[in-house]
């Protein structure tokens, strides 16, 4: 038998868990500046305000950054269905630098099959030029993200 579909709300604060689950428990894109600012089934959209530490010796952000701040907006939308979902693959071209500003990544889910999903993950500066377009390949656990100590 299947599952009832949840709710509107049951959605709408499963999402906000999530949110403040990236924002607290991945410490590595904390430490960088790197936060969830929307999440949906299947997308989710991350920010990085440039700074002074996020800048390599050509600078302009170092790829490393952009890379961490596309894989967040991976991470939150592969997990958005509740299931514990990881990175498998993922490939990432860089089409133009950026030096000040705030950049944003917007991930959606581009195919489902099985426990495998693709991902789309544009990063865009303050323009609203493309800095980079990631692709990426997320295994969906069996395991459901335990979210009750972020209500």
């Amino acid at each position: 038998m299947n599952a009832p579909h949840p709710s509107d709300a049951e959605l709408a604060d499963r999402f906000a868990r999530l949110k403040k689950f990236f924002n607290n428990r991945d410490r590595f894109c904390k430490g960088l500046g790197i936060q969830v600012t929307e999440i949906g089934h299947g997308w989710a959209t991350t920010t990085m305000t440039i700074r002074e530490e996020h800048l390599n010796g050509a600078d302009v952000v170092q790829g490393g950054a952009i890379f961490s701040l596309a894989d967040l907006a991976f991470g939150a939308a592969s997990n958005s269905h509740g299931s514990l979902a990881l990175g498998v693959n993922t490939t990432i071209a860089y089409t133009k630098a950026a030096r000040t500003g705030t950049l944003t990544a917007h991930a959606r889910e581009t195919a489902k099959a099985g426990p495998l999903a693709t991902y789309v993950v544009e990063i865009k500066d303050d323009e609203g030029d493309t800095i980079a377009t990631f692709q990426g390949m997320a295994y969906r656990k069996r395991d459901k993200l335990d979210l009750s100590a972020w209500g």
